[in-house]
């Protein structure tokens, strides 16, 4: 089922009042130089068209405008009030922006939380703008900027330098936007949020929400360190997605997994990097490693149309090189990122051996060799066939050494096949920097440039990310009914099976009851161990025992187990032994930073060692289980190895996403994890092998039978250790 996301923006903080100011007081403006003159000046100096209001109460004016005293003394209300004074007034200026009706601020005093001695000035400044009902953006931060409205509510350096500004498709929600505009590439918004410190600030994710409504922004960076609640960047990712905006983030810091310590295999290797890298990935987000990268994404997903959608398994890039080792590292770097490179068609392969010359290479990629400079045409006329050619999806073109004679001799052509085929062309040089007025003229002409061909098979890797990720679809809620945590192995069975996960088929010896009379229905030979809540480590203890081949043997050991344990009272788990099976690990997280997360990977008492796991936000589609368990080693084994069976993948996408939703139905259950799953051969299903759970208690009357109801969570611990 796919659900559509509604607009997000008119839910949040009016930030209209503050990307589109018609008003602003400046509280704390000076007339002497420094940044409470700065602040003043860049509003001037890039054309503000709003009213300023300096409030000072020792200046008469600022900048040629009247200063106020305070802000009651103010002749209208503002729409935003900017605030530059020591971090000690600002709780009290917060009271008056209140008082006089003015609902945003932007406060870029530092002096808060950031450092010790102003987490009590930081709780007081938060304890006014809810008091007073005042949006705090901040404090700590640089503003924002608006480039189109000519509205740089900012005092930092970087604007001051800046003597025009570009506006451009491209929002970052960051520090700063001047490095973007330095490059000549241009902005159209800029937020910086600072420390984020009211419950009613405006953070990150609202500046983000807002960004993406509008029509002047094809490409959002955003900059992450963490999320106090990074759930809400699902649907903002999603409105994005069905706007055509592509969301870029870079994620530093190693911020809090925002969990308790768990004591489950997944929840050990997990981290926020792998975390938010596989969440994102599944919002349709890109991740970046590097500012640089960061730079190239957003200037490449600005202006470059998206890769041509062929419908031919054959379809992809086409490259076009006047050098053959060239051409060879640009398929080295399309097969390492996953790139497909285009077969061409047999009218394309005549056409290749008519135009060019006897020793050039006319399948892709194409090699001119060196005989370029004795044929002027010779770009010209194979781009177009290139262009022509049903499955070409994106063209590169690589120049070797001393190429920019050859782009200067060519360029016309290149532009006007870049618009009339609309496909995506990236002009490559090896080691050679271009001037920056020379990529503006391409840029212009819908043309990248690029100085290597990694970055070059990168930036393709990120237009096909950006086409592919347009498809995906926003799972619904499950919609069962709530389900309570099993309090007994009957239900905890039920559960499983509720889960899309069931047992096989299994039996308890209780003390006194001899094996034959327990395990009467059950198919020899079969697995012993003890309940998962007598002990971990099972296997490590020697209370695993496999390959049980007769009553008698279950006898001698549950004998064995209750002496090791000194439990003559133990009851026994005796289950029928499956053995054909890839062993997977299903598991759920429920307190992370985006909220519950079903991980799937490589089971067994291996997990922590192979760490081929991957996270998945709930609820999930089948596409998205599908996709992720494709990146994973786990999937070439599913498919059959080195002469195996392939396994019943259909089978654990289902159980999966059935798992996935039956967490979701469990409020109470924090944690839960079934390792292994053995996926049987194609046709035959999976069944449950150990499970583990994790109880949340969630008020102090839950708490009182948390630890009856951990035991039997801990386990149904079936086959495995």
């Amino acid at each position: 089922m796919t659900v559509h996301p509604a607009p997000l923006h008119s839910s949040i903080p009016p930030l209209d009042k503050v990307f589109r100011a018609q008003s602003v007081a400046i509280v704390g403006a000076s007339p002497k130089p420094g940044a409470r003159n700065r602040i003043v000046k860049i509003l001037i100096n890039h054309g503000y068209r709003g009213r300023i209001y300096p409030v000072s109460p020792s200046a008469e004016e600022v900048e040629g405008h009247k200063a106020y005293k305070t802000l009651a003394d103010l002749p209208e209300v503002p729409d935003v009030a900017l605030i530059i004074t020591p971090a000690a007034t600002v709780p009290g200026l917060i009271a008056e922006c209140g008082a006089k009706g003015i609902t945003c601020a932007i406060v870029y005093s530092a002096g808060f939380e950031e450092i010790d001695s102003g987490k009590e000035l930081a709780r007081d400044l938060r304890r006014a703008a809810d008091t007073h009902g005042v949006h705090v953006l901040g404090p700590n931060g640089q503003g924002v900027w608006s480039v189109k409205a000519k509205t740089m509510l900012t005092l930092g350096a970087a604007a001051s330098g800046l003597s025009t500004l570009r506006h451009a498709p491209i929002a970052i929600v960051s520090q700063s936007g001047a490095h973007l505009q330095r490059t000549g590439l241009g902005c159209s918004y800029v937020v910086s949020v600072g420390n984020e410190t009211c419950m009613d600030a405006l953070d990150a994710l609202d500046a983000l929400s807002w960004v993406v409504e509008q029509d002047d922004v094809r490409v959002v960076g955003l900059y992450l360190e963490g999320l106090d609640n990074a759930a809400r960047l699902l649907p903002i990712a999603a409105r994005a997605r069905q706007r055509g905006i592509q969301i870029v983030v870079l994620k530093a810091g190693r911020s809090a997994f925002g969990q308790e310590v768990t004591a489950s295999h997944t929840g050990k290797i997990a981290s926020p990097h792998a975390i938010y890298t596989d969440v994102l990935e599944q919002a349709g987000v890109i991740m970046v490693d590097s500012l640089g990268e960061a730079m190239a994404a957003v200037e490449t997903l600005s202006f470059m149309p998206g890769p041509r959608v062929s419908g031919d398994p054959l379809g992809g890039i086409a490259v076009l090189s006047s050098s053959g080792g060239a051409g060879a590292l640009l398929a080295d770097h399309s097969d390492e990122r996953g790139l497909p490179m285009c077969t061409f068609g047999a009218t394309t392969m005549a056409q290749l051996e008519d135009t060019l010359p006897e020793f050039a290479r006319k399948a892709n990629p194409v090699d001119l060799t060196g005989q370029i400079r004795q044929y002027p045409n010779l770009f010209r006329d194979t781009l177009a066939i290139l262009a022509a050619e049903p499955r070409t999806e994106a063209i590169v073109i690589q120049f070797a050494s001393s190429g920019m004679k050859d782009l200067t001799d060519n360029a016309d052509a290149f532009k006007k096949a870049a618009k009339d085929s609309g496909l995506p062309i990236i002009i490559t040089f090896a080691m050679e920097k271009v001037a920056p007025e020379i990529r503006a003229e391409f840029h212009e002409a819908g043309i990248l440039i690029s100085d290597d061909p990694s970055h070059t098979m990168r930036a393709l890797r990120w237009l096909y990310d950006r086409r592919r990720f347009a498809g995906i679809e926003v799972a619904a809620a499950p919609t069962g009914t709530p389900l309570a945590v099993p309090q007994s192995w009957d239900q905890m069975m039920d559960y499983l099976t509720e889960a899309g996960v069931p047992a096989a088929n299994w039996t308890l010896v209780q003390p006194g009851q001899t094996a034959a009379e327990a395990c009467a229905g059950l198919t020899f030979p079969v697995v012993v161990k003890v309940l998962p809540d007598a002990a971990e480590h099972k296997t490590e203890l020697g209370l695993v025992k496999l390959r049980v081949q007769t009553p008698e043997e279950v006898d001698a050991h549950a004998a064995e187990f209750r002496r090791i344990l000194n439990n003559p009272g133990l009851p026994v788990l005796v289950q029928e032994m499956v053995t054909d099976g890839v062993e997977v690990v299903l598991a759920c997280l429920g307190n992370t930073d985006f909220g519950p997360l079903l991980s799937i990977g490589s089971g067994g008492v291996a997990v922590e060692l192979y760490r081929d796991i991957t996270y998945l936000a709930l609820p999930a589609t089948r596409a998205d289980v599908e996709r992720a368990l494709r990146r994973l080693k786990l999937w070439t084994v599913l498919e059959g190895f080195r002469g195996t069976p392939p396994a019943d993948s259909e089978a654990l996408i289902d159980a999966a996403l059935r798992f996935g939703d039956t967490i979701l139905r469990t409020p109470d259950l924090a944690e839960a994890e079934i390792n292994p799953v053995l996926v049987r051969p194609k046709g035959q299903g999976l069944v449950a092998v150990d499970f583990f759970g994790h109880v949340q208690g969630l008020s102090p009357a839950y708490d009182g039978h948390r630890r009856a109801c951990s035991g039997l969570c801990r386990g149904a611990g079936l086959l495995g250790a």
